[in-house]
């Protein structure tokens, strides 16, 4: 899997197929952690979470893991460095990261749903294992909503193929399908508190706790 071939156009990307719909999902729950300390966010591309975290926690410590070097360069190019100066940005794989100490909150957008549900599963441990007691997770993902009628999920389903298309070919990325990621999240550790759907679009925010 590999963004870096994406990662100058990927704002730009967003904003012309999305307009300002994903990052709706990415923010619609922040409240949930606004006093949050230590905060873990994975796969956070091109940093728009990120930038609104550093504005609701100012005295967080946020630490940010992605697999793209280029996405981190150009986190890194788009914010004053003063900015950054309590925040660590690593360059790795989240299989491959190894925290110092737990963490008290933990943020996912549009990450999980690039992997099989093995990796999911397997993955969504790890990150329990990372985190405090009753520390909140919060998820944003692409989701077909279960009530939806059947024509808005048939254009739905078709919107989500033609994305894993795109994204299988441009970023080699793992994952054929969605996952029920609500039910791989209680199954890893964590209990689900709400969930956000988006009125006209397949995405989703939901807000966990772990147990």
């Amino acid at each position: 899997m590999n963004f870096d071939r994406v990662a100058k156009i990927y704002t730009i990307l967003e904003k012309v197929v999305f307009g300002n719909q994903l990052q709706w999902a990415r923010t619609c729950q922040l409240d949930m952690i606004k006093d949050r300390q230590r905060i873990l966010l994975i796969g956070e591309g091109r940093g728009r979470l990120f930038t609104e975290l550093i504005k609701v926690n100012t005295g967080a410590a946020i630490t940010l893991v992605d697999s793209s070097e280029m996405m981190l360069t150009e986190i890194k190019n788009s914010m004053p460095s003063n900015n950054l100066a309590n925040h660590k940005l690593i360059n790795l794989s989240f299989e491959d990261f190894k925290p110092i100490y737990r963490f008290d909150a933990v943020c996912t957008c549009f990450f999980w749903d690039c992997f099989e549900m093995k990796k999911i599963s397997g993955g969504l441990r790890k990150m329990h294992q990372m985190l405090v007691s009753d520390a909140v997770w919060l998820n944003s993902d692409f989701a077909i909503n279960p009530q939806t009628s059947g024509f808005y999920t048939f254009l739905h389903k078709i919107f989500i193929r033609f994305l894993y298309h795109f994204f299988k070919v441009s970023c080699e990325i793992e994952a054929n399908k969605l996952h029920d990621i609500t039910l791989l999240g209680e199954e890893s550790g964590f209990r689900l508190q709400s969930r956000r759907w988006h009125p006209s679009l397949p995405i989703s925010s939901e807000y966990f706790v772990s147990k």
